[in-house]
């Protein structure tokens, strides 16, 4: 019984480790420049070229952010989750 108990203990702790380990190889950084295009309940929205994205962020970031303005974004992409901004700093060309 014993030996039942430990190999499924043993199985259940490979099992977390692979589990986790492939959640945190699928997190992928994604940079680039993005006009921010619209604004959500939590969020913001970016487009580049035809690829729209729905990002995370704090109220008091985006006060700061400017509607059709170029933005130079870093964001993290999780499996199940929002994606969350890393960075955002104004592009140079702004506009």
């Amino acid at each position: 019984m014993k030996s039942r108990l430990l190999r499924l203990a043993v199985m259940a702790l490979v099992a977390v480790v692979a589990l986790t380990f492939i959640y945190y190889s699928s997190i992928q950084m994604i940079e680039g420049t993005y006009q921010v295009v619209g604004v959500t309940d939590k969020g913001i929205v970016v487009q580049r070229g035809s690829e729209e994205s729905s990002l995370r962020t704090t109220p008091d970031m985006m006060e700061l952010i400017q509607m059709n303005h170029f933005y130079d974004i870093g964001y993290e992409k999780r499996l199940l989750q929002a994606p969350v901004i890393d960075y955002i700093r104004l592009h140079p060309a702004g506009r």
